[in-house]
């Protein structure tokens, strides 16, 4: 184990590579239409692939912590989130809230609203403004996280079996969802779009159980996780309707990635270029959403956000400063807030290789 593992930081970069590409246009730019293959390249893809290494990485130091002290620190684990989430996302907004104020955006007051209280995911059509409409998978992860490690502290079994509930009633009531709501994001509406984070939770299960573990990291192992993943993976450019099976490739990518950390795919998703995009996609994420406005989709009456080529250039500026100049900071902040420090200070004999930290950046 290493204290990040390798190959998550390049999920990453590719997440926020599809969320950029698709937004930006770009697959257009380069002479990408088929439908076929942008269902598997899509931005919502992307986010979905955010979801469940979110709810694996969580899950799985929930898990450490608990086997470890014998406990799950919640007052901890809330300013971690907070560290880590909140400082970035409202000085995003506090942004916007400026250039709306000098009249460039015409951003009505609601949509504040909203996005402050992260719900954004809930906003009336009259309450949506182009640069905050990504924020809502972040209002989903908050929805969740704010609930999973209370249920997690109060059982481990329990946690899991409402892991496997809401994931297979989300699957299962989508359609039904939809069909009764046509008019709105219902895909976007907590319920059903924490699936992904859910089953990226039960994936820490699997990862965490010694008996899968000892199967999983066999050859055959291997060779069916890589082959479900394959075609599973492509499976939106065949049926609409193939999501599950989409949600199941991604389950068995990470596995995969988890559980054979020298293999050619980790070496791959290791490059250095994906490991600084990875380590930096929170926000390229942000930002992204904020400069280029999600979309090409402009009214004749802003002048913000701006056009998607210079939203891009402002996204690729922003983002390594913000990264490096007022995430990492709060970054080192957060660690003084890790159960898995604290063991260390407590214990100083024991070295940070028998107590590996896994990070959930």
């Amino acid at each position: 184990m290493h204290n990040r593992i390798l190959g998550f930081d390049g999920l990453r970069a590719i997440s926020v590579f599809l969320v950029i590409m698709s937004h930006a246009v770009l697959w257009d730019r380069i002479g990408l239409t088929d439908t076929r293959i942008l269902a598997v390249l899509s931005a919502d893809n992307g986010v979905k692939i955010f979801f469940m290494l979110s709810g694996f990485l969580i899950t799985l130091l929930l898990i450490k912590e608990s086997s470890t002290t014998g406990r799950v620190n919640i007052l901890d684990f809330f300013v971690r989130r907070f560290l880590r989430i909140f400082p970035l996302y409202y000085l995003s907004i506090g942004l916007l809230m400026i250039v709306d104020r000098v009249g460039a955006a015409n951003i009505q007051q609601c949509t504040f609203g909203h996005a402050l209280t992260y719900t954004i995911n809930f906003a009336p059509k009259e309450c949506r403004f182009q640069s905050t409409s990504h924020f809502w998978s972040l209002a989903v992860e908050e929805h969740f996280y704010l609930a999973w490690p209370l249920i997690f502290a109060l059982n481990r079994r329990l946690a899991f079996m409402t892991a496997t509930a809401v994931t297979i009633g989300g699957i299962l009531l989508e359609p039904y969802m939809i069909e009764a709501f046509p008019n709105a994001p219902v895909t976007r509406w907590t319920f059903p779009a924490i699936v992904p984070i859910t089953m990226g939770c039960i994936c820490a299960y699997i990862a965490a159980n010694k008996t899968a573990s000892y199967y999983l990291r066999n050859v055959a192992a291997k060779t069916i996780l890589a082959a479900v993943a394959i075609l599973g993976i492509l499976s939106p450019a065949f049926s609409s309707k193939a999501e599950p099976l989409w949600l199941a490739a991604i389950a068995c990518l990470i596995l995969l990635v988890f559980f054979h950390q020298g293999s050619l795919l980790v070496r791959a998703l290791n490059i250095k270029p994906l490991v600084v995009i990875g380590t930096m996609s929170y926000g390229l994420y942000v930002w992204q959403g904020i400069f280029t406005g999600n979309g090409p989709y402009r009214l004749s009456s802003q002048s913000f956000p701006p056009s998607i080529e210079t939203g891009l250039v402002l996204t690729l500026i922003a983002a390594p400063l913000s990264y490096y100049f007022f995430e990492k900071p709060l970054l080192r902040l957060k660690k003084r807030f890790s159960w898995h420090s604290k063991t260390v200070d407590k214990h100083e004999t024991t070295s940070p290789a028998s107590t590996p930290q896994i990070s959930t950046r």
